[in-house]
């Protein structure tokens, strides 16, 4: 009798503990998918911003659903403790059936952020990349002459220099923002952009991020490749990595366009390096959305560099998200869009110290040039995407600004100073700055 009142009582205890360890076996395998698909995600360029900066409540609701299913398990327990069994059976029930749409939608994500950018095939196109290591070659632009996809350009030629005085050492132009991909932006404004750059012949032109609307889009990049290789076929090319750009995994098709294999650089990153030429030091930072990406070995590369630079000469800083601007609140976020609050306290001290005479940057879709402690800003997300509205907030440091104005900057350097032209789509001059050189 004691045999079989026993019996039961332990066959049933099992099968409970069976229950319990399945719902937590199916919970647990659904948070390691989760944090597997998150890990990857914010591995990413400029993931960590798209948190901070955009959709906040969606990206944190990817990372706390793996949470749920094994939670509900755990929950489970010490419900068994009740006579009744069916809140258990409830509870485990729910855990498994959301652990199964848990993994399945972390598959899903962690499927479109690495096979997104890797579908579809990058236009092989005939573009002049300048390579950072190399530095910028006013003579045999062949050296510095790459194609999208890594194959060398034979047959590039350099501009001839027009004869007159005095004759700058340099010229570059610098323009942000074109966002190819979207319908909102001016394609006619970025064509004539380009058009505009091709016969001013800089010695390289600086496209300062967000080529394109959507990172992951090869169709976007084939378009921006296709117009680029039309409408700028000889011009030297450095284009940054946008917040745009990065969206989903977009690294992979930055790279593959704008920095094929061949191409090197002191850091040792695309996305970050700098440039030594006679003239200048050029310093690219890699600043998506903000200073996300700016930590340990960024940082630490970013003041060696500065400390390097011979400040004889001109350095000028170049990146995508902007330092002082003015600009406005969106309504869809809680971050003001102006006057940097990332920015601004984590590197224009260093800046500053090591004596940068200019930065520019995109970003905010305006042109304007600004002046605080020293260091000359200017902003020129001006080549075609919508215009962003008028300033709710006029920086301090602002001295000139325009809105709605597509166009580029185009920087000239003497001895002793740099001029900075504003020009619209066309090519004519709406601004000009000198910068004297600090000695």
């Amino acid at each position: 009798m004691r045999y079989t009142f026993f019996m039961p009582s332990k066959w049933k205890e099992s099968r409970l503990n069976a229950a319990q360890k399945r719902a937590l076996v199916w919970g647990l395998a659904a948070f390691i998918l989760c944090l597997v698909m998150n890990a990857y995600h914010y591995s990413l360029q400029g993931a960590k911003g798209l948190y901070i900066w955009n959709r906040t409540g969606m990206f944190r609701a990817f990372i706390l659903m793996g949470f749920v299913p094994i939670g509900i398990a755990l929950l489970s327990f010490p419900l068994d403790k009740l006579k009744s069994k069916t809140p258990a059976k409830i509870f485990r029930g729910s855990a498994i059936v959301l652990s199964i749409l848990v993994g399945a939608a972390s598959l899903g994500i962690l499927g479109f952020l690495f096979l997104g950018p890797r579908s579809g095939s990058l236009e092989q196109t005939r573009i002049v990349l300048v390579n950072p290591s190399k530095g910028i070659s006013r003579v045999n632009l062949g050296e510095a002459a790459f194609s999208a996809g890594g194959k060398v350009a034979s047959g590039s030629k350099a501009e001839t220099v027009q004869a007159g005085a005095p004759k700058p050492s340099l010229r570059i132009s610098i323009s942000s923002d074109p966002h190819w991909g979207v319908e909102s932006s001016d394609a006619s404004a970025r064509s004539e952009i380009l058009a505009s750059i091709s016969e001013h012949k800089p010695d390289v032109f600086f496209m300062l991020g967000d080529t394109v609307e959507t990172g992951s889009q090869v169709g976007e990049w084939n378009s921006a490749l296709t117009d680029l290789e039309a409408l700028l076929p000889k011009t030297p090319l450095r284009p940054l990595l946008g917040n745009h750009d990065a969206l989903f995994g977009g690294q992979y098709l930055f790279k593959k366009a704008f920095f094929p294999k061949g191409l090197s650089s002191d850091s040792g990153s695309p996305y970050y390096y700098s440039i030594v030429d006679p003239a200048a030091t050029f310093i690219v930072l890699d600043l998506p959305w903000g200073t996300e990406e700016f930590k340990g070995a960024q940082k630490s590369w970013l003041m060696a560099a500065l400390k390097k630079a011979n400040r004889a000469k001109p350095i000028v800083v170049l990146s995508h998200s902007y330092f002082y601007a003015s600009g406005y609140d969106d309504p869809g976020l809680d971050k003001p869009w102006y006057d940097h609050y990332q920015d601004i306290p984590a590197i224009v001290p260093i800046l500053r110290e090591y004596g940068v005479s200019l930065v520019v940057s995109g970003h905010n879709h305006y042109q304007e040039f600004l002046q605080k402690d020293g260091v000359s800003y200017a902003v020129i997300g001006a080549m075609g995407g919508i215009p962003d509205p008028a300033p709710a907030h006029l920086s301090l440091a602002s001295k000139w600004l325009a809105v709605s104005t597509f166009g580029r900057l185009d920087v000239d350097f003497y001895e002793g100073r740099m001029v900075l032209s504003f020009r619209d789509a066309a090519g004519t001059l709406l601004h000009e700055e000198t910068i004297a050189q600090q000695r």
